[in-house]
């Protein structure tokens, strides 16, 4: 029995999903992957595009389904949780329609640190998609990935389109992997992670700990013109200005924020762990 986190909803709308991929300008060499293929709607069409469809689906029924229905030798079949496998070492795309309990993990393997992800179409919660938008309010997670990642909502989905149909609603969200990237991605999520985990009252009080008395009054003239006193409130836009003059700031201010991420992921790792145990 598969686990009830990579269950899913199946997208039926051929028409409609042959215009998705169209929009998506794939190429003969693109390197793309369907996480979750089902009986293979999605990598069916994918291999119309590529000469590289990689397709994952970890329930075996369906996997007998996708083989029968994908005799293509040119597209890779893996019954494999994609969670547990490699990504690729050069630059992938990805069209798919996810399991959407494992959104959160998924968007966290194929943005990793040294990830060659270059776009990525996922049908997501439209929740979950916003969350990566920042919208309506920034996130810890968005203003991570705004410094590699535009991040986009292109559409919303009919939900009478998939089977069973859910109870929320779906979009496409599309990841691509920004020309211009700050370089310290590590450094500048340990960064963000340390302002979105701090108990203080005012994120002026957190900025105090980590910039210079030089830096903090254009830092305050700022937050109180906005009126803002949340970390949520600050755009990515300023999140990745100000890392710039944080850089500058030497060791001591760089040891104040280093490991944030890796505590902040441990600890909500456990947190996960007791919850599944409790269901």
């Amino acid at each position: 029995m598969v686990d009830i986190r990579y269950s899913q909803n199946f997208y039926t709308n051929k028409e409609h999903l042959r215009e998705m991929v169209r929009r998506a300008l794939l190429s003969s060499d693109d390197i793309v992957i369907d996480i979750g293929s089902g009986s293979g709607i999605i990598t069916e069409e994918l291999s119309q595009y590529s000469e590289n469809v990689i397709a994952f689906e970890l329930d075996v029924d369906y996997f007998e389904k996708l083989k029968k229905n994908i005799p293509y030798p040119k597209v890779q079949l893996n019954n494999k949780d994609f969670l547990n496998t490699k990504l690729p070492h050069k630059d992938f795309k990805i069209f798919s329609n996810i399991p959407f309990a494992s959104t959160a993990d998924i968007i966290n393997k194929i943005t990793a640190v040294n990830s060659h992800l270059k776009e990525a179409y996922l049908f997501v919660q439209k929740e979950a998609a916003e969350r990566y938008l920042g919208y309506p309010i920034n996130t810890q997670i968005s203003a991570i990935l705004s410094s590699r990642y535009t991040i986009t909502i292109l559409e919303e989905l009919d939900r009478r389109d998939f089977r069973p149909i859910p109870s929320v609603d779906i979009v496409l969200l599309k990841i691509a992997k920004k020309d211009k990237q700050e370089k310290e991605f590590e450094r500048y999520r340990d960064f963000i992670t340390y302002i979105f985990n701090q108990t203080n009252s005012s994120v002026l009080d957190t900025f105090k700990k980590i910039f210079t008395e030089k830096q903090m009054p254009y830092i305050k003239k700022y937050l109180r013109e906005k009126n803002y006193s949340k970390p949520s409130e600050i755009s990515s836009e300023y999140y990745i200005e100000i890392f710039q003059y944080f850089k500058m700031n030497g060791e001591k201010y760089a040891r104040r924020v280093q490991g944030s991420h890796l505590k902040y992921t441990r600890l909500h790792s456990k947190r996960e762990k007791v919850h599944r145990t409790r269901i």
